[in-house]
């Protein structure tokens, strides 16, 4: 069987559909499966020799003039595979099977910009967790081929091979907890107040060995949120050796951003600070970790500004020192 798997884009959400994938192959152990990725997100196929990158250029995409010539590029990459799944359910995701000339084109029931009308077995949509979305059309697909029981989760990284880290540990019988205050520039609206880390910090630094996970973005906490704290930071690395680092962690304690999803997949458990996200759709698998929020009225939002945040504001640290030990 020649499987096609897309999902363009981006850090978290792929993530978030590499547990569905491993299921495919599992079920399908001999299958050709070829995953469609933008090129800035292929290197996260990299543990996963089974799967075949196609990658999209984003540049090309970006441009009205040359995304359509992109996207025949790539569906001829793609021809002659059986079937398609469609994890993204957006215009670009749905027309490369359809413009290969792929006859059995699944959807995973979310969809954007009309992306159902060319996909030939669409889901039906449910309200669930991106996880779960994922696993579903997994599981539907493998059912319908004869293969059932692809729907359960599993931290498809827990036991993969990964680049050797630098030392960053010590061995003194404390359990071992990674804080990560960053989230990426979009996700701004998502960040924990820094009052309320350095807080937890102070708060929890006896009885667990912590660590910063801090990221380019937070360049300048780097410069003196660790001499400040006393805590150190995890050295700065790529993601498969921050990876290897975060699998060593007994916790970890994470807003909505892509390290609380490679977290999940690395099978650590997490404590996840929630604010303006959805609890459902951005929702854990279960038995993973903890979600924490206020349940303020105007939260979920799901908005990227605010100019209050008092759903992440109202969030103590009392309540996160709480759920780490617990």
């Amino acid at each position: 069987m020649d499987l096609v798997l897309l999902r363009l884009s981006a850090l978290g959400d792929i993530l978030r559909v590499l547990p569905a994938w491993a299921r495919l192959r599992e079920g399908f152990p001999d299958a050709r499966l070829r995953a469609v990725v933008e090129d800035r997100h292929a290197f996260l196929l990299e543990p996963f020799p089974w799967l075949e990158p196609v990658v999209v250029r984003r540049r090309k995409l970006s441009s009205p003039l040359t995304a359509m010539g992109e996207l025949r590029r790539v569906a001829r990459e793609v021809a002659g595979a059986e079937a398609s799944l469609d994890f993204h359910g957006i215009l670009k995701s749905a027309l490369i099977p359809r413009l290969a000339g792929i006859a059995e084109r699944w959807g995973d029931g979310v969809t954007k910009e009309g992306a159902g009308l060319l996909q030939t077995q669409p889901l039906p949509f449910r309200r669930q967790s991106r996880y779960d979305q994922a696993l579903g059309l997994a599981e539907a697909f493998g059912t319908r081929h004869g293969v059932p029981g692809l729907g359960r989760f599993s931290p498809v990284l827990k036991d993969v091979a990964l680049p050797t880290a630098p030392e960053a540990w010590v061995a003194d019988g404390r359990p071992r907890a990674v804080l990560v205050p960053g989230a990426s520039r979009r996700g701004a609206i998502k960040r924990w107040p820094l009052r309320h880390w350095r807080t937890l910090a102070r708060m929890t630094q006896d009885r667990w060995q912590l660590r910063w996970s801090l990221g380019p973005e937070e360049a300048e906490l780097r410069e003196w949120l660790p001499a400040e704290t006393g805590i150190p930071a995890l050295p700065a690395c790529g993601l498969w050796e921050l990876a290897s680092l975060l699998r060593q962690a007994d916790r970890v304690v994470v807003p909505d951003t892509g390290l609380l999803h490679l977290s999940v997949l690395l099978g650590v458990p997490v404590v996840t600070l929630f604010g303006s996200s959805d609890p459902v759709i951005a929702g854990l698998p279960d038995g993973t970790g903890t979600v924490l929020r206020t349940g303020i009225a105007c939260a979920p939002c799901r908005e990227r500004r605010c100019l209050r945040r008092d759903c992440l504001e109202q969030l103590g640290p009392d309540q996160v020192r709480a759920a780490l030990e617990g």
